[in-house]
């Protein structure tokens, strides 16, 4: 195998059997400022701070590195990052999302869902009890009043038609999200195509989706009433509908799993003990005999695809066959057997991948491999990857000096359809914070691609659109916070314009400014008046730079 030197991790053997055969070659390791750069915001969403910087880039033990991830696995910053990560794809709203939005109403403890997510990925808890904790709640010692007890709420994140809607509509709007929801977030599969007729394409029958939302037919209590209008629900057990419809229903049903994923029959998991909730669940994590393999997949994927921007699958929450192939199989399997292997933790998971050459390799100016492999799927170079629009508005707010560090809480209000709030100080804390108001946009989120909270998002586009340089020009937040950094870039170091410059780069884009940056950052300044810094702050909070990770 050529650059056999290259290898660092088993991942690299999986990355340079493919570069191999198409004649490609790696990239070398990217430089200190990048790696660190890259690390600390692929696992805490935040820029490094300059002495963590020089200390990495000045140490020289062979650990370094190592040690640098294993410090980021250990922040408490890692799960507010990764869990904003989780929130898109379960659909996280914490409002009802109607369609008449002075309806749209606040949901006043949805906020301890994302709290039991943070603690959960922080905590590094087993994924496949992660997951049974939200299809059922935690047991044992984990049981009612502990840090996951909110993950049961996953259920009901859903949205939900408005108040007069028929209430035979409302039971199955939410029947639908739950099964399409379930299949999505944790098997990559599309099941709700199945609710009106067998799946054209994936191996899902339609009484086997409505199997499914015979699982959680308990669990949507509708009042028989649209309004003041009193209207009797149509279905009261578990039953296949005819074309979709709770106007034509068909026989009743059980609940029962996806016959493609099981090497033994319901009651294997449907044990006496246990709610149909909890068979599901431990279904779902069953890797000798359920679908426990197809769900170590699916995640240890969604992982590859934050660390990369693409996933070893492209369409994350779509592993049928509509679905993009994975462009290196067997490393995929080689992921979910090291992860099922580990007890089902993600951070080991995260070590790997991190470790390895293709993730440290720097990018390259060359075209010639673009005749190859213009979308870079065979990872032959590291391409920059934008900012989601939380981690923008973080970054602006730290390096601005005035990102507040208090985690955990009730949600900061971004107000609603009567009223918008602006971004001012009194919300300066992480954006997984915010309130996830369905119908009321965020002034600054909003500009920058946020999910769709209606539906699990596995991939969100990450594009460069007109509305986000405007708000770099213009923005009063933008002004505001260049201001701000101006005033921190002073009180560090004082009022050589030099050493502005390169605290400047190393704040915003964590290394020191090229000689010629230099000169223009030093010739700027040099113009004097009392707003020059402040007008050269605003000028480099402006760098495409600076919401993209080389």
């Amino acid at each position: 195998m050529k650059n056999e030197d290259w290898v660092k991790t088993s991942v690299d053997r999986f990355i340079l059997a493919r570069l191999d055969a198409h004649n490609l070659s790696p990239q070398a390791e990217a430089n200190r400022y990048m790696l660190i750069r890259r690390a600390t915001v692929g696992l805490t969403g935040l820029p490094p701070t300059v002495e963590e910087i020089e200390q990495f880039v000045s140490n020289k033990s062979p650990k370094a590195y190592e040690e640098l991830v294993t410090r980021l696995l250990a922040s408490p910053h890692y799960g507010e990052r990764w869990g904003r990560h989780w929130l898109d794809v379960v659909r996280f709203g914490e409002s009802d999302g109607v369609l008449t939005v002075n309806e749209d109403k606040v949901r006043k403890d949805a906020w301890r869902f994302r709290d039991s997510v943070i603690h959960a990925l922080n905590n590094d808890l087993p994924f496949d009890r992660f997951v049974r904790y939200q299809i059922s709640g935690p047991d044992g010692a984990e049981a009612k009043g502990g840090d996951y007890d909110a993950l049961r709420q996953f259920i009901h994140l859903g949205t939900r038609l408005q108040n007069n809607s028929d209430p035979n509509d409302k039971q199955f709007h939410r029947l639908d999200d739950m099964v399409s929801t379930t299949g999505t977030a944790f098997l990559g599969l599309t099941f709700g195509c199945a609710r009106c007729h067998d799946h054209p394409v994936d191996p899902m029958s339609t009484e086997e989706y409505y199997q499914f939302t015979a699982f959680f037919f308990d669990q949507f209590k509708e009042a028989p009433k649209a309004s003041a209008k009193k209207i009797a629900l149509a279905i009261t057990e578990p039953r296949v509908l005819i074309k979709g419809s709770w106007s034509t229903p068909g026989k009743a049903v059980d609940p029962g799993f996806l016959k493609v994923l099981m090497k033994k029959g319901d009651k294997h998991w449907r044990v006496e003990s246990r709610s149909e909730l909890e068979a599901l669940g431990y279904w779902l994590t069953d890797e000798n005999d359920g679908a426990g393999q197809l769900l170590a997949r699916v995640i240890v994927n969604r992982l590859w695809h934050h660390h990369f921007g693409r996933g070893l699958v492209k369409t994350s929450n779509d592993f049928g066959k509509l679905g993009s192939l994975p462009s290196h199989p067997r490393l995929l399997d080689h992921l979910a057997r090291q992860f099922i292997a580990g007890g089902w933790k993600l951070k080991p998971i995260h070590r790997l991948i991190m470790s390895s050459a293709v993730y440290r390799q720097s990018g390259t100016t060359d075209t010639a491999p673009l005749q190859i492999d213009a979308d870079n799927a065979l990872l032959w170079h590291r391409r920059p990857q934008r900012l989601e629009s939380e981690a923008i508005r973080d970054h602006l707010l730290s390096v601005a000096g005035v990102l507040g560090n208090e985690m955990y809480g009730p949600s900061i209000s971004i107000g609603d359809f009567k009223k918008e709030v602006q971004d001012d100080p009194r919300s300066w804390r992480r954006s997984i914070y915010l309130q996830v108001h369905r119908s009321a946009k965020h002034p600054t989120l909003s500009l920058f691609d946020p999910p769709d909270t209606e539906r699990s998002v596995g991939a969100r586009s990450t594009g460069a659109a007109p509305e986000g340089a405007l708000f770099a020009l213009n923005a009063p937040l933008g002004w505001t916070l260049a201001e701000k950094f101006a005033e921190r870039v002073k009180r560090e170091v004082g009022e050589d314009s030099a050493k502005q410059v390169h605290r400047a780069y190393l704040l915003l884009l964590s290394r020191p400014p090229f000689p010629e940056e230099r000169a223009i950052g030093l010739e700027f300044l040099a113009m004097g008046g009392e707003g020059t810094l402040v007008e050269y702050s605003h000028l480099l909070l402006g760098l495409n730079e600076f919401i993209y990770v080389n």
